[in-house]
């Protein structure tokens, strides 16, 4: 008589339903990845009223791109020279920095790092409402 036993444990696995997971996982992850937009739009604040800061030096970054101390127009390579200049004898020197919101930020920071360099303080301001 033959009483081993006929059914067997197979220790291999059945694969296709993992390779259906990990399509579907992939599928996935390149639609997500169409529908993620690059970098994150920022509202920035609009002034609302006149500024308390005219005794402060100002450093406006125009949409165009033009530089401006206190109003007058300066080349962006002159702009710490100027800077250095107009602050030299304050006691505690103080930056006061309008950015036109179409400006791009590496503009911005590096004015910001030109001051901070110089161990000036910075204060960020929106642009007045009509510029």
């Amino acid at each position: 008589m033959n009483l081993a036993q006929r059914n067997t444990i197979q220790s291999q696995g059945n694969m296709s339903s993992m390779t259906d997971l990990v399509f579907l996982l992939l599928i996935f992850f390149i639609i997500l990845s169409t529908l993620v937009s690059n970098g994150v739009n920022v509202e920035l604040p609009q002034a609302k009223g006149t500024s308390s800061a005219s005794s402060r030096l100002t450093v406006s970054i125009e949409a165009n791109g033009t530089y401006s101390i206190n109003g007058g127009q300066v080349a962006r390579g002159d702009l710490e020279s100027v800077l250095s200049q107009r602050l030299a004898g304050d006691a505690d020197p103080i930056v006061y920095l309008q950015v036109d919101q179409a400006v791009p930020t590496g503009q911005t920071v590096e004015v910001i790092g030109l001051a901070k360099s110089r161990k000036w303080k910075v204060m960020l301001g929106a642009m007045p409402v009509g510029n």
